[in-house]
């Protein structure tokens, strides 16, 4: 009888063999050895396939697919089909991990068994694995987007930065409603560890809705499950220019919008939710679609308005976030969502240091 492994590796590919090297060396030296590379290579030309037919020549934990061409989501979906492990990981092909990754994030999902995911911050790195510095992003965007972009390597929270120093839980739906100030949680895939059960539970990427399938997909995903934060740097991301979440797309804050109104629907199912709390929640977003100086404005105002009639309702819990949260108007992307967390009981749960 052939036992089955403990994490499933999807490992979408084509034309990546620039980075493919570091990528499956990364796998070799993890720490854990009880895995399987799930290879869903989409017709590759540049010796993409060739590379990962040696890589199985000489270890049989790599299993080769060859798939039609229909994108990154269309392979994700084949290799969770595909995935036999317990715990599913996505190593897209230019990304790397450090030798530890998956022995530290399935420890931390022995310590929360409730968890469906487990996530890492993760080192920013450029073409050469060195880290990433402004200079190797001057050419590819603005010095505020690129300053942006260094300052995501922390999963984020909508608390104080003592719930990123030391390894907390995130309660459902935290994550998912994090969300909804326009930004992803998490920086990548890669960051992650899925039970796999829980990544079928959730239901495909949409094919047709671009680098959007990310974010609709994780607030499907955190919508249901709890999350275990881990503080340390075990992904690595790299950055190279071609990312298509780099790409201007002006579409996309619609697609957002569209994706949180449809799992808003679900959580509040769950969770009710106020009508203020609601339209404070989608507000960022609405906002983020526009790129007028006045529709900024009108969200300010609008999210002042809302905060008075937070007061109005429910005076004591409100006055008391606010004094948590240390909330202030003018803060760039500013929601209401800590006060709405604080109301549910959303706050993350510190459990302690990593050891070691």
């Amino acid at each position: 009888m052939v036992e089955t492994p403990k994490v499933s590796i999807l490992l979408p590919s084509f034309n990546a063999r620039e980075f493919l090297e570091p990528r499956v060396d990364s796998l070799l030296k993890q720490t854990l050895s009880d895995w399987e590379a799930i290879v869903l290579d989409s017709g590759s030309t540049d010796g993409t396939w060739e590379y990962f037919q040696s890589a199985a020549a000489k270890d049989s934990r790599f299993r080769l697919n060859q798939i039609p061409r229909e994108g990154l989501y269309a392979a994700l979906n084949r290799g969770v089909e595909l995935a036999t492990g317990e715990f599913v990981h996505i190593a897209t092909c230019d990304d790397s991990m450090s030798p530890n990754f998956l022995a530290e994030m399935l420890n931390a999902f022995s310590r929360f068994p409730d968890a469906g995911i487990a996530t890492c911050d993760v080192r920013l790195i450029n073409r050469d694995g060195n880290d990433l510095s402004r200079e190797d992003l001057s050419s590819h965007l603005s010095s505020r987007a690129a300053k942006n972009l260094l300052g995501l390597d922390q999963v984020r929270t909508a608390f104080g930065d003592q719930h990123l120093q030391q390894v907390n839980y995130r309660p459902v739906p935290h994550d998912s409603l994090l969300h909804f100030d326009g930004r992803s949680v998490y920086f990548s895939l890669n960051q992650l560890l899925v039970r796999t059960d829980v990544a079928r539970a959730t239901g495909p990427f949409q094919t047709n809705i671009g680098s959007v399938a990310d974010f609709d997909w994780l607030l499907r995903l955190t919508s249901t499950v709890g999350t275990v934060h881990l503080p340390k740097k075990f992904a690595h991301w790299r950055f190279h220019g071609n990312q298509l979440s780099l790409k201007r797309d002006e579409s996309r804050e619609t697609a957002r919008l569209a994706a949180a109104e449809r799992t808003l629907q679900k959580i509040e199912a769950r969770f009710p939710l106020s009508s203020i709390e609601r339209m404070a929640l989608l507000l960022p977003l609405k906002i983020a679609r526009s790129h007028s100086a006045l529709t900024r404005v009108s969200g300010w105002l609008q999210s002042f308005l809302l905060l008075g009639r937070l007061l109005v309702q429910c005076p004591v819990a409100t006055l008391r976030a606010l004094v948590r949260t240390k909330f202030r108007f003018g803060m760039r992307r500013h929601t209401l969502l800590p006060i709405i967390f604080l109301r549910l009981g959303l706050e993350p749960k510190n459990v302690g240091r990593l050891s070691g």
